[in-house]
């Protein structure tokens, strides 16, 4: 038979979890956001320009590698082709090629306080060509001004096909989609984002999409250089928000902290005086916001989309929409309580103890 010390301790377990289950459901509110309805046009965007890039690979004859039942499949790449860059996983670009991280780009560029009369600049790899277009498809929807600077370069599974790169996606978009953004400045990207490290003829096909598409590539004698002018651009254009894309060297930079750059939409200022960091750090150095879209998957279940989307469920399901609101006055005060009671149901000795009394 219980003591009468742990017949009150049972009681005190049992209000707790009778209070904590009710803490939950009365106060924390889930509601939809008021731009949910803006989000949901640019996912619906970002699906039509995902399909219009599958109609057009398929119109060219450009194989796929992954199966048609994969939702999407046609933003995937290849394994491997001349002009990729680094070994990239299969299982992010699935993960990526879901449109409603355009609807969370929207989010984030709102929270950011973007809006139609802002400009943001874009930093775009190859490397995951869907939320590229996701990225597009947000600022499109809002409305705000856009500087674009991209790579061709792309890894494993990116727009590392010939005859689909990046350049190529955008000027199908452009053309068949109704985008309304083309890229400032185009580079090869690779190592020192001027094409370093891949063989002649990944180089050739860079510069034949460049040509087909009326683009000139930006070719620089030196990294730093590269990423001196390309901060150039981004200043000039007063922009108020960075998005990046993918791992181009010019954006994470060189330096000690690159590898452990924070993803996601990032408020804060990023202390760095290293001479080889790069643009992200550069923008978040001097105030700006910056979205820092890399380590898809980890991203992904912050959020609640799913890694490796089904058919059945392509655009996912989660948070994206909802904003979770906390009654924080209420919570203390049932925390307070809880803290009452845990003290009459202490043992008399336990209490003494517990108030430093010997």
């Amino acid at each position: 038979m219980l003591k009468p010390s742990g017949m009150r301790l049972l009681a005190f377990l049992g209000t707790s979890v009778l209070a904590l289950l009710f803490a939950q459901h009365a106060l924390v509110h889930r509601t939809e956001r008021s731009d949910a309805a803006m989000m949901r046009s640019a996912e619906e965007l970002a699906a039509r320009w995902y399909s219009i890039i599958e109609e057009r690979k398929d119109s060219a004859g450009i194989e796929r590698e992954v199966q048609r039942t994969i939702p999407f499949a046609g933003m995937i790449g290849v394994e491997w082709s001349p002009f990729t860059t680094t070994l990239g996983s299969l299982d992010a670009k699935r993960t990526a090629a879901n449109p409603r991280f355009a609807a969370l780009l929207v989010r984030w560029l709102h929270d950011a306080g973007v809006d139609s009369t802002s400009t943001v600049g874009i930093l775009l790899s190859g490397s995951f060509p869907s939320l590229g277009i996701a990225a597009l498809a947000a600022a499109q929807t809002i409305g705000t001004h856009v500087v674009i600077i991209s790579s061709l370069g792309a890894s494993s599974y990116g727009a590392n096909q010939p005859g689909a790169t990046w350049i190529d996606i955008e000027s199908w978009l452009a053309r068949d989609g109704g985008l309304q953004y083309r890229s400032t400045m185009v580079t090869m990207g690779a190592e020192g984002d001027s094409g370093g490290g891949l063989p002649e003829e990944g180089i050739a096909l860079l510069c034949d999409a460049a040509a087909r598409n009326g683009v000139a590539l930006s070719v620089f004698p030196s990294f730093e250089q590269s990423i001196r002018v390309k901060e150039e651009l981004l200043t000039s254009a007063h922009i108020d928000l960075l998005v990046n894309i993918g791992g181009n060297q010019t954006s994470l930079g060189t330096c000690r902290h690159s590898s452990s750059l924070p993803t996601g939409l990032v408020r804060r200022r990023l202390y760095c005086s290293d001479t080889g960091r790069g643009l992200i750090e550069r923008c978040a150095t001097r105030g700006l916001p910056v979205i820092h879209l890399l380590n898809i998957k980890a991203l992904a279940s912050r959020y609640g989309l799913p890694l490796l989307p089904s058919v059945e469920e392509s655009t996912g399901v989660g948070d994206v929409f909802y904003a979770t609101t906390i009654h924080r006055a209420p919570l203390l005060l049932i925390l307070f309580v809880l803290a009452g009671l845990l003290a009459l149901c202490l043992p008399p000795r336990s209490r003494r103890d517990s108030m430093g009394c010997r």
